[in-house]
């Protein structure tokens, strides 16, 4: 069994900012993979430059947070507060079931409508973690449309569940500050056997994300991580195949069953070869940063922010 991995940008249709910063990272091979919004105000903007892209994986993005729902809020009163837009967070216990498949059901329809065929489906700010009855809709649809299913790292003990085509693992991390490129090259060294997704949210900040989000400024700095060509370099080197989720149907061991998984994938010792080249390449990465610190400019001029939350 080979290493391969699945770099997935969420959030493509937030804003065009976001979409933009999206298809920089994926043309200079940082990502092969990214899941779209469809209830967002960069939608349009997402699908007309999606069909540039062919060979870009997209998957749905399930949202139950941003913004108002796709389905009329009067037909899914359990998810919407009195004027009609999302309730903000996980609202386990609010949710009624069979609103949330009535708005998975509205979102697919959308993306179905934009001409393009989703790769996947996984949700926003971990829903289908967080929430077991979003894992169940979410999982029944995904095996209906026999496409891949993010995987979580709970494991919902859920009667009856089916079990859709997952990656072996999953890696949730932030790629900010110094460090971010040099954490994501270790991820990358200590893979494990088998399809890993790791998860991240580059972009730039417009004034449609600061009327939306409160993650900004991390965006951007994700967006300079996932356009260094340190990334499809190291690759090549580990030998780790870049795919998107299109690829999980071609591959007939890849893990289906929804059992928990640890917080970052065991790991792998590479060759010896292999394990001083890292080395080397590191520190060297290291000397340059602490050399162009003062000097060192981000890829936009930073814009005005409130200040950032770990939530997406």
């Amino acid at each position: 069994m080979i290493r391969q991995v699945i770099i997935n940008a969420d959030d493509f249709g937030l804003s065009p900012g976001v979409n933009q910063g999206i298809i920089q990272a994926y043309q200079a091979g940082g990502i092969t993979s990214t899941s779209m919004m469809v209830n967002m105000p960069g939608l349009d903007h997402a699908v007309s430059s999606a069909r540039l892209l062919p060979d870009l994986g997209i998957g749905l993005h399930f949202n139950l947070t941003y913004g108002r729902p796709v389905s009329n809020p009067a037909h899914v009163p359990s998810l919407v507060n009195p004027d009609g837009s999302f309730y903000k967070g996980n609202n386990v216990f609010v949710r009624d079931i069979s609103d949330i498949a009535k708005e998975l059901e509205a979102q697919w329809n959308v993306f179905m409508h934009t001409s393009l065929s989703p790769t996947h489906l996984d949700s926003h700010q971990l829903l289908h973690q967080n929430d077991p009855r979003v894992y169940k809709i979410m999982a029944e649809k995904a095996v209906r449309e026999n496409i891949p299913l993010r995987r979580s790292q709970i494991q919902h003990l859920i009667p009856d569940l089916p079990a859709p085509r997952m990656t072996d693992t999953i890696l949730l991390d932030t790629y900010e500050g110094n460090e971010g490129l040099h954490r994501l090259l270790q991820h990358f060294s200590t893979l494990r056997l088998g399809v890993t997704e790791i998860v991240c949210h580059p972009g730039y900040v417009d004034d449609v994300l600061r009327g939306i989000s409160n993650w900004l400024d991390i965006r951007e700095h994700e967006l300079e991580v996932f356009v260094d060509p340190e990334i499809p370099r190291m690759l090549r080197t580990l030998e780790i195949v870049p795919i998107n989720y299109k690829a999980l149907n071609d591959i007939p061991d890849v893990c289906s069953e929804p059992s928990p998984v640890p917080l970052q994938p065991l790991p792998r010792i590479p060759t010896q070869k292999k394990r001083r080249f890292i080395r080397q390449h590191l520190s060297k990465r290291r000397r340059k940063a602490n050399t162009h610190r003062v000097s060192h400019k981000r890829i936009k001029p930073p814009q005005p922010s409130s200040s950032r939350r770990r939530r997406y």
